[in-house]
């Protein structure tokens, strides 16, 4: 009787392995498996591929693998977990034997038809999973991982990324599941699924971000990375439980977002004076505006420029949205008693050049950053106020002294997103009379807004671009905040020296033909 491949293997020692296919070889008896790495996957694909994650080193998983030289199979660990690979071989024999030990079930059932996988009525209801404890997430992990679901799934990612959508939002209703995509700051409806994907989908999700697909009662966050169209693609996932099941929200941080300075939106002498500014030797300098208004866009943009193998530059976030090549990235931990105040402190140890804080939240942080500024390092944040003038004042009211204010302070950029008009189908029209007179422009300007078109989704914009006031430090600003002025006396005096506001960038962009007026008011009824 012929022996089968498994005896052949079976009979072939480690050594003779290691050398057929390049890479270690290891004894699974003798090797104790990391649990925690195990989990990562569904016991399906496991034995599916023959292959057992042994454990895992920094962003790199070590795998056990009946045949290591299976590149799509490697290729699709990497993309689940979104770490690197490093294949050892062992023999499959070996595999199933471990596999056994560590799950109760022998039998990979054959995979089901595309409604078989997306039913919810082979999960256990919730009296049968207090008394099955683990019986769901395992069946959750099965559903998971199916063809069907892994394959949407995907299709979703993608078809996001390529619409430039910033977050997908996927939120269970009484009747089924929506899923929207925010692009140009708007939430656009895609598709809504069945009802019954639900769970197979959003348990597909947490999989991929490292989430505990058991836990629906709290909120978790998770991360995970992948290959679009031949770039990398970071996503930010957050869960959060609702009436009708757990809604999910995607972050996109596509590094081809990543925009210099020239990019922004900056017109000319705005665009001089944050230069200026950022090529100071030391000080603080503070990205203002509310939440969504790109203000980590414009710090990030602010590091690719000020970047160098000369300069140490250490950031603290909450959290890391990009990693920077030649910047020490540090994220916040609250749970572990890790804050911003806490890193700062101990940041400044590290002998910086510079220093990113993601946020100033309250007066010890804010002291410590210009405490440092005034110790001799380039200090950058961002805080909430409406506008520049108004950070001068939001920090003398936390309680800074006045004069430590206007000692470290180099500058204020207070910003806003504007949808740019789509170039496809752009228009000029004349404005009514009245609107011109109320906004003090003389009759006869004309303006422009888009038609709509299939590049636009109709809306007749595509894609943002900020509108700034950029406010520029000097000595006679700095001797009037030593006197605890208001706002309007400082935004007045800052003027003179060549301040715009957010409204008059914002009508200089519209009289360019890059936005629309519509946009730049709605921005304005916001100041108000």
């Amino acid at each position: 009787m012929p022996e089968t491949p498994e005896h052949e293997e079976q009979q072939e020692s480690g050594t003779a392995l290691e050398q057929r296919y390049g890479v270690p070889f290891v004894e699974l008896s003798s090797f104790k498996i990391d649990s925690e790495v195990l989990q990562m996957f569904p016991e399906r694909f496991l034995r599916d591929h023959n292959l057992i994650p042994l454990f895992r080193s920094g962003n790199t998983v070590a795998v056990a693998m009946a045949d290591p030289g299976d590149i799509v199979t490697i290729d699709e660990v990497r993309r689940m977990t979104g770490m690197e690979v490093e294949p050892m071989v062992c023999r499959k024999l070996e595999i199933d034997g471990t596999l056994n030990q560590y799950y109760t079930s022998t039998e990979t059932p054959d995979l089901p038809d595309e409604e078989e996988v997306l039913s919810l009525d082979d999960l256990p209801d919730e009296e049968d999973t207090r008394s099955e404890q683990g019986s769901e997430p395992r069946k959750l992990e099965e559903l998971a991982s199916e063809a069907p679901v892994v394959r949407w799934v995907n299709q979703m990612i993608i078809r996001a990324v390529r619409e430039r959508a910033s977050d997908i939002h996927i939120e269970p209703t009484r009747e089924g599941l929506s899923v929207r995509f925010r692009i140009d700051g708007i939430l656009h409806q895609i598709i809504s699924p069945k009802k019954a994907m639900q769970l197979a989908v959003v348990s597909r999700i947490k999989i991929m971000s490292r989430m505990n697909i058991a836990e629906k009662r709290v909120p978790q966050d998770g991360r995970y990375g992948a290959i679009v169209d031949g770039r990398e693609v970071d996503f930010r996932v957050s869960t959060f439980p609702s009436t009708y099941g757990e809604t999910v929200v995607m972050r996109i941080l596509d590094r081809l977002r990543l925009l210099s300075l020239d990019e922004l939106g900056l017109i000319k002498e705005r665009l001089k004076m944050m230069r200026d500014m950022i090529a100071m030797p030391h000080g603080v300098i503070l990205v203002t505006g509310p939440t969504g208004t790109g203000k980590s866009t414009t710090v990030y943009a602010i590091l690719g420029e000020i970047r160098s193998s000369s300069m140490k530059i250490i950031t603290i976030e909450d959290p890391v949205e990009y990693d920077i090549d030649k910047i020490t990235q540090s994220q916040v931990n609250e749970l572990a008693g890790y804050t911003y105040l806490i890193g700062l402190k101990h940041i400044l140890r590290q002998d910086p050049d510079a220093i990113m804080i993601g946020e100033i939240r309250d007066a010890e942080t804010a002291g410590v950053a210009i405490r440092a500024a005034l110790t001799g390092q380039l200090v950058f944040s961002t805080i909430h106020t409406n506008d520049a003038p108004g950070t001068i004042t939001r920090l003398i009211d936390m309680g800074i002294e006045p004069f430590l204010v206007a000692s470290a302070t180099e500058g204020v950029v207070a910003q806003r997103l504007v949808r740019k008009i789509c170039t496809k189908c752009k228009e000029e029209y004349e404005p009514p009379a009245s609107l011109l007179e109320e906004i003090e422009l003389p009759a006869g300007t004309m303006f422009y807004r888009g038609r709509g078109c299939d590049r636009c989704h109709n809306t007749g914009f595509h894609g943002r671009l900020g509108i700034f006031e950029v406010l520029k430090m000097n000595d006679r600003i700095r001797e009037l905040v030593v006197t605890r002025p208001p706002t309007s006396a400082i935004r007045a005096l800052a003027q003179e020296y060549g301040m715009k506001s957010l409204w008059r960038d914002g009508i200089d962009k519209v009289l360019d033909g890059i936005t629309t007026i519509d946009e730049v008011m709605t921005e304005a009824e916001k100041l108000d």
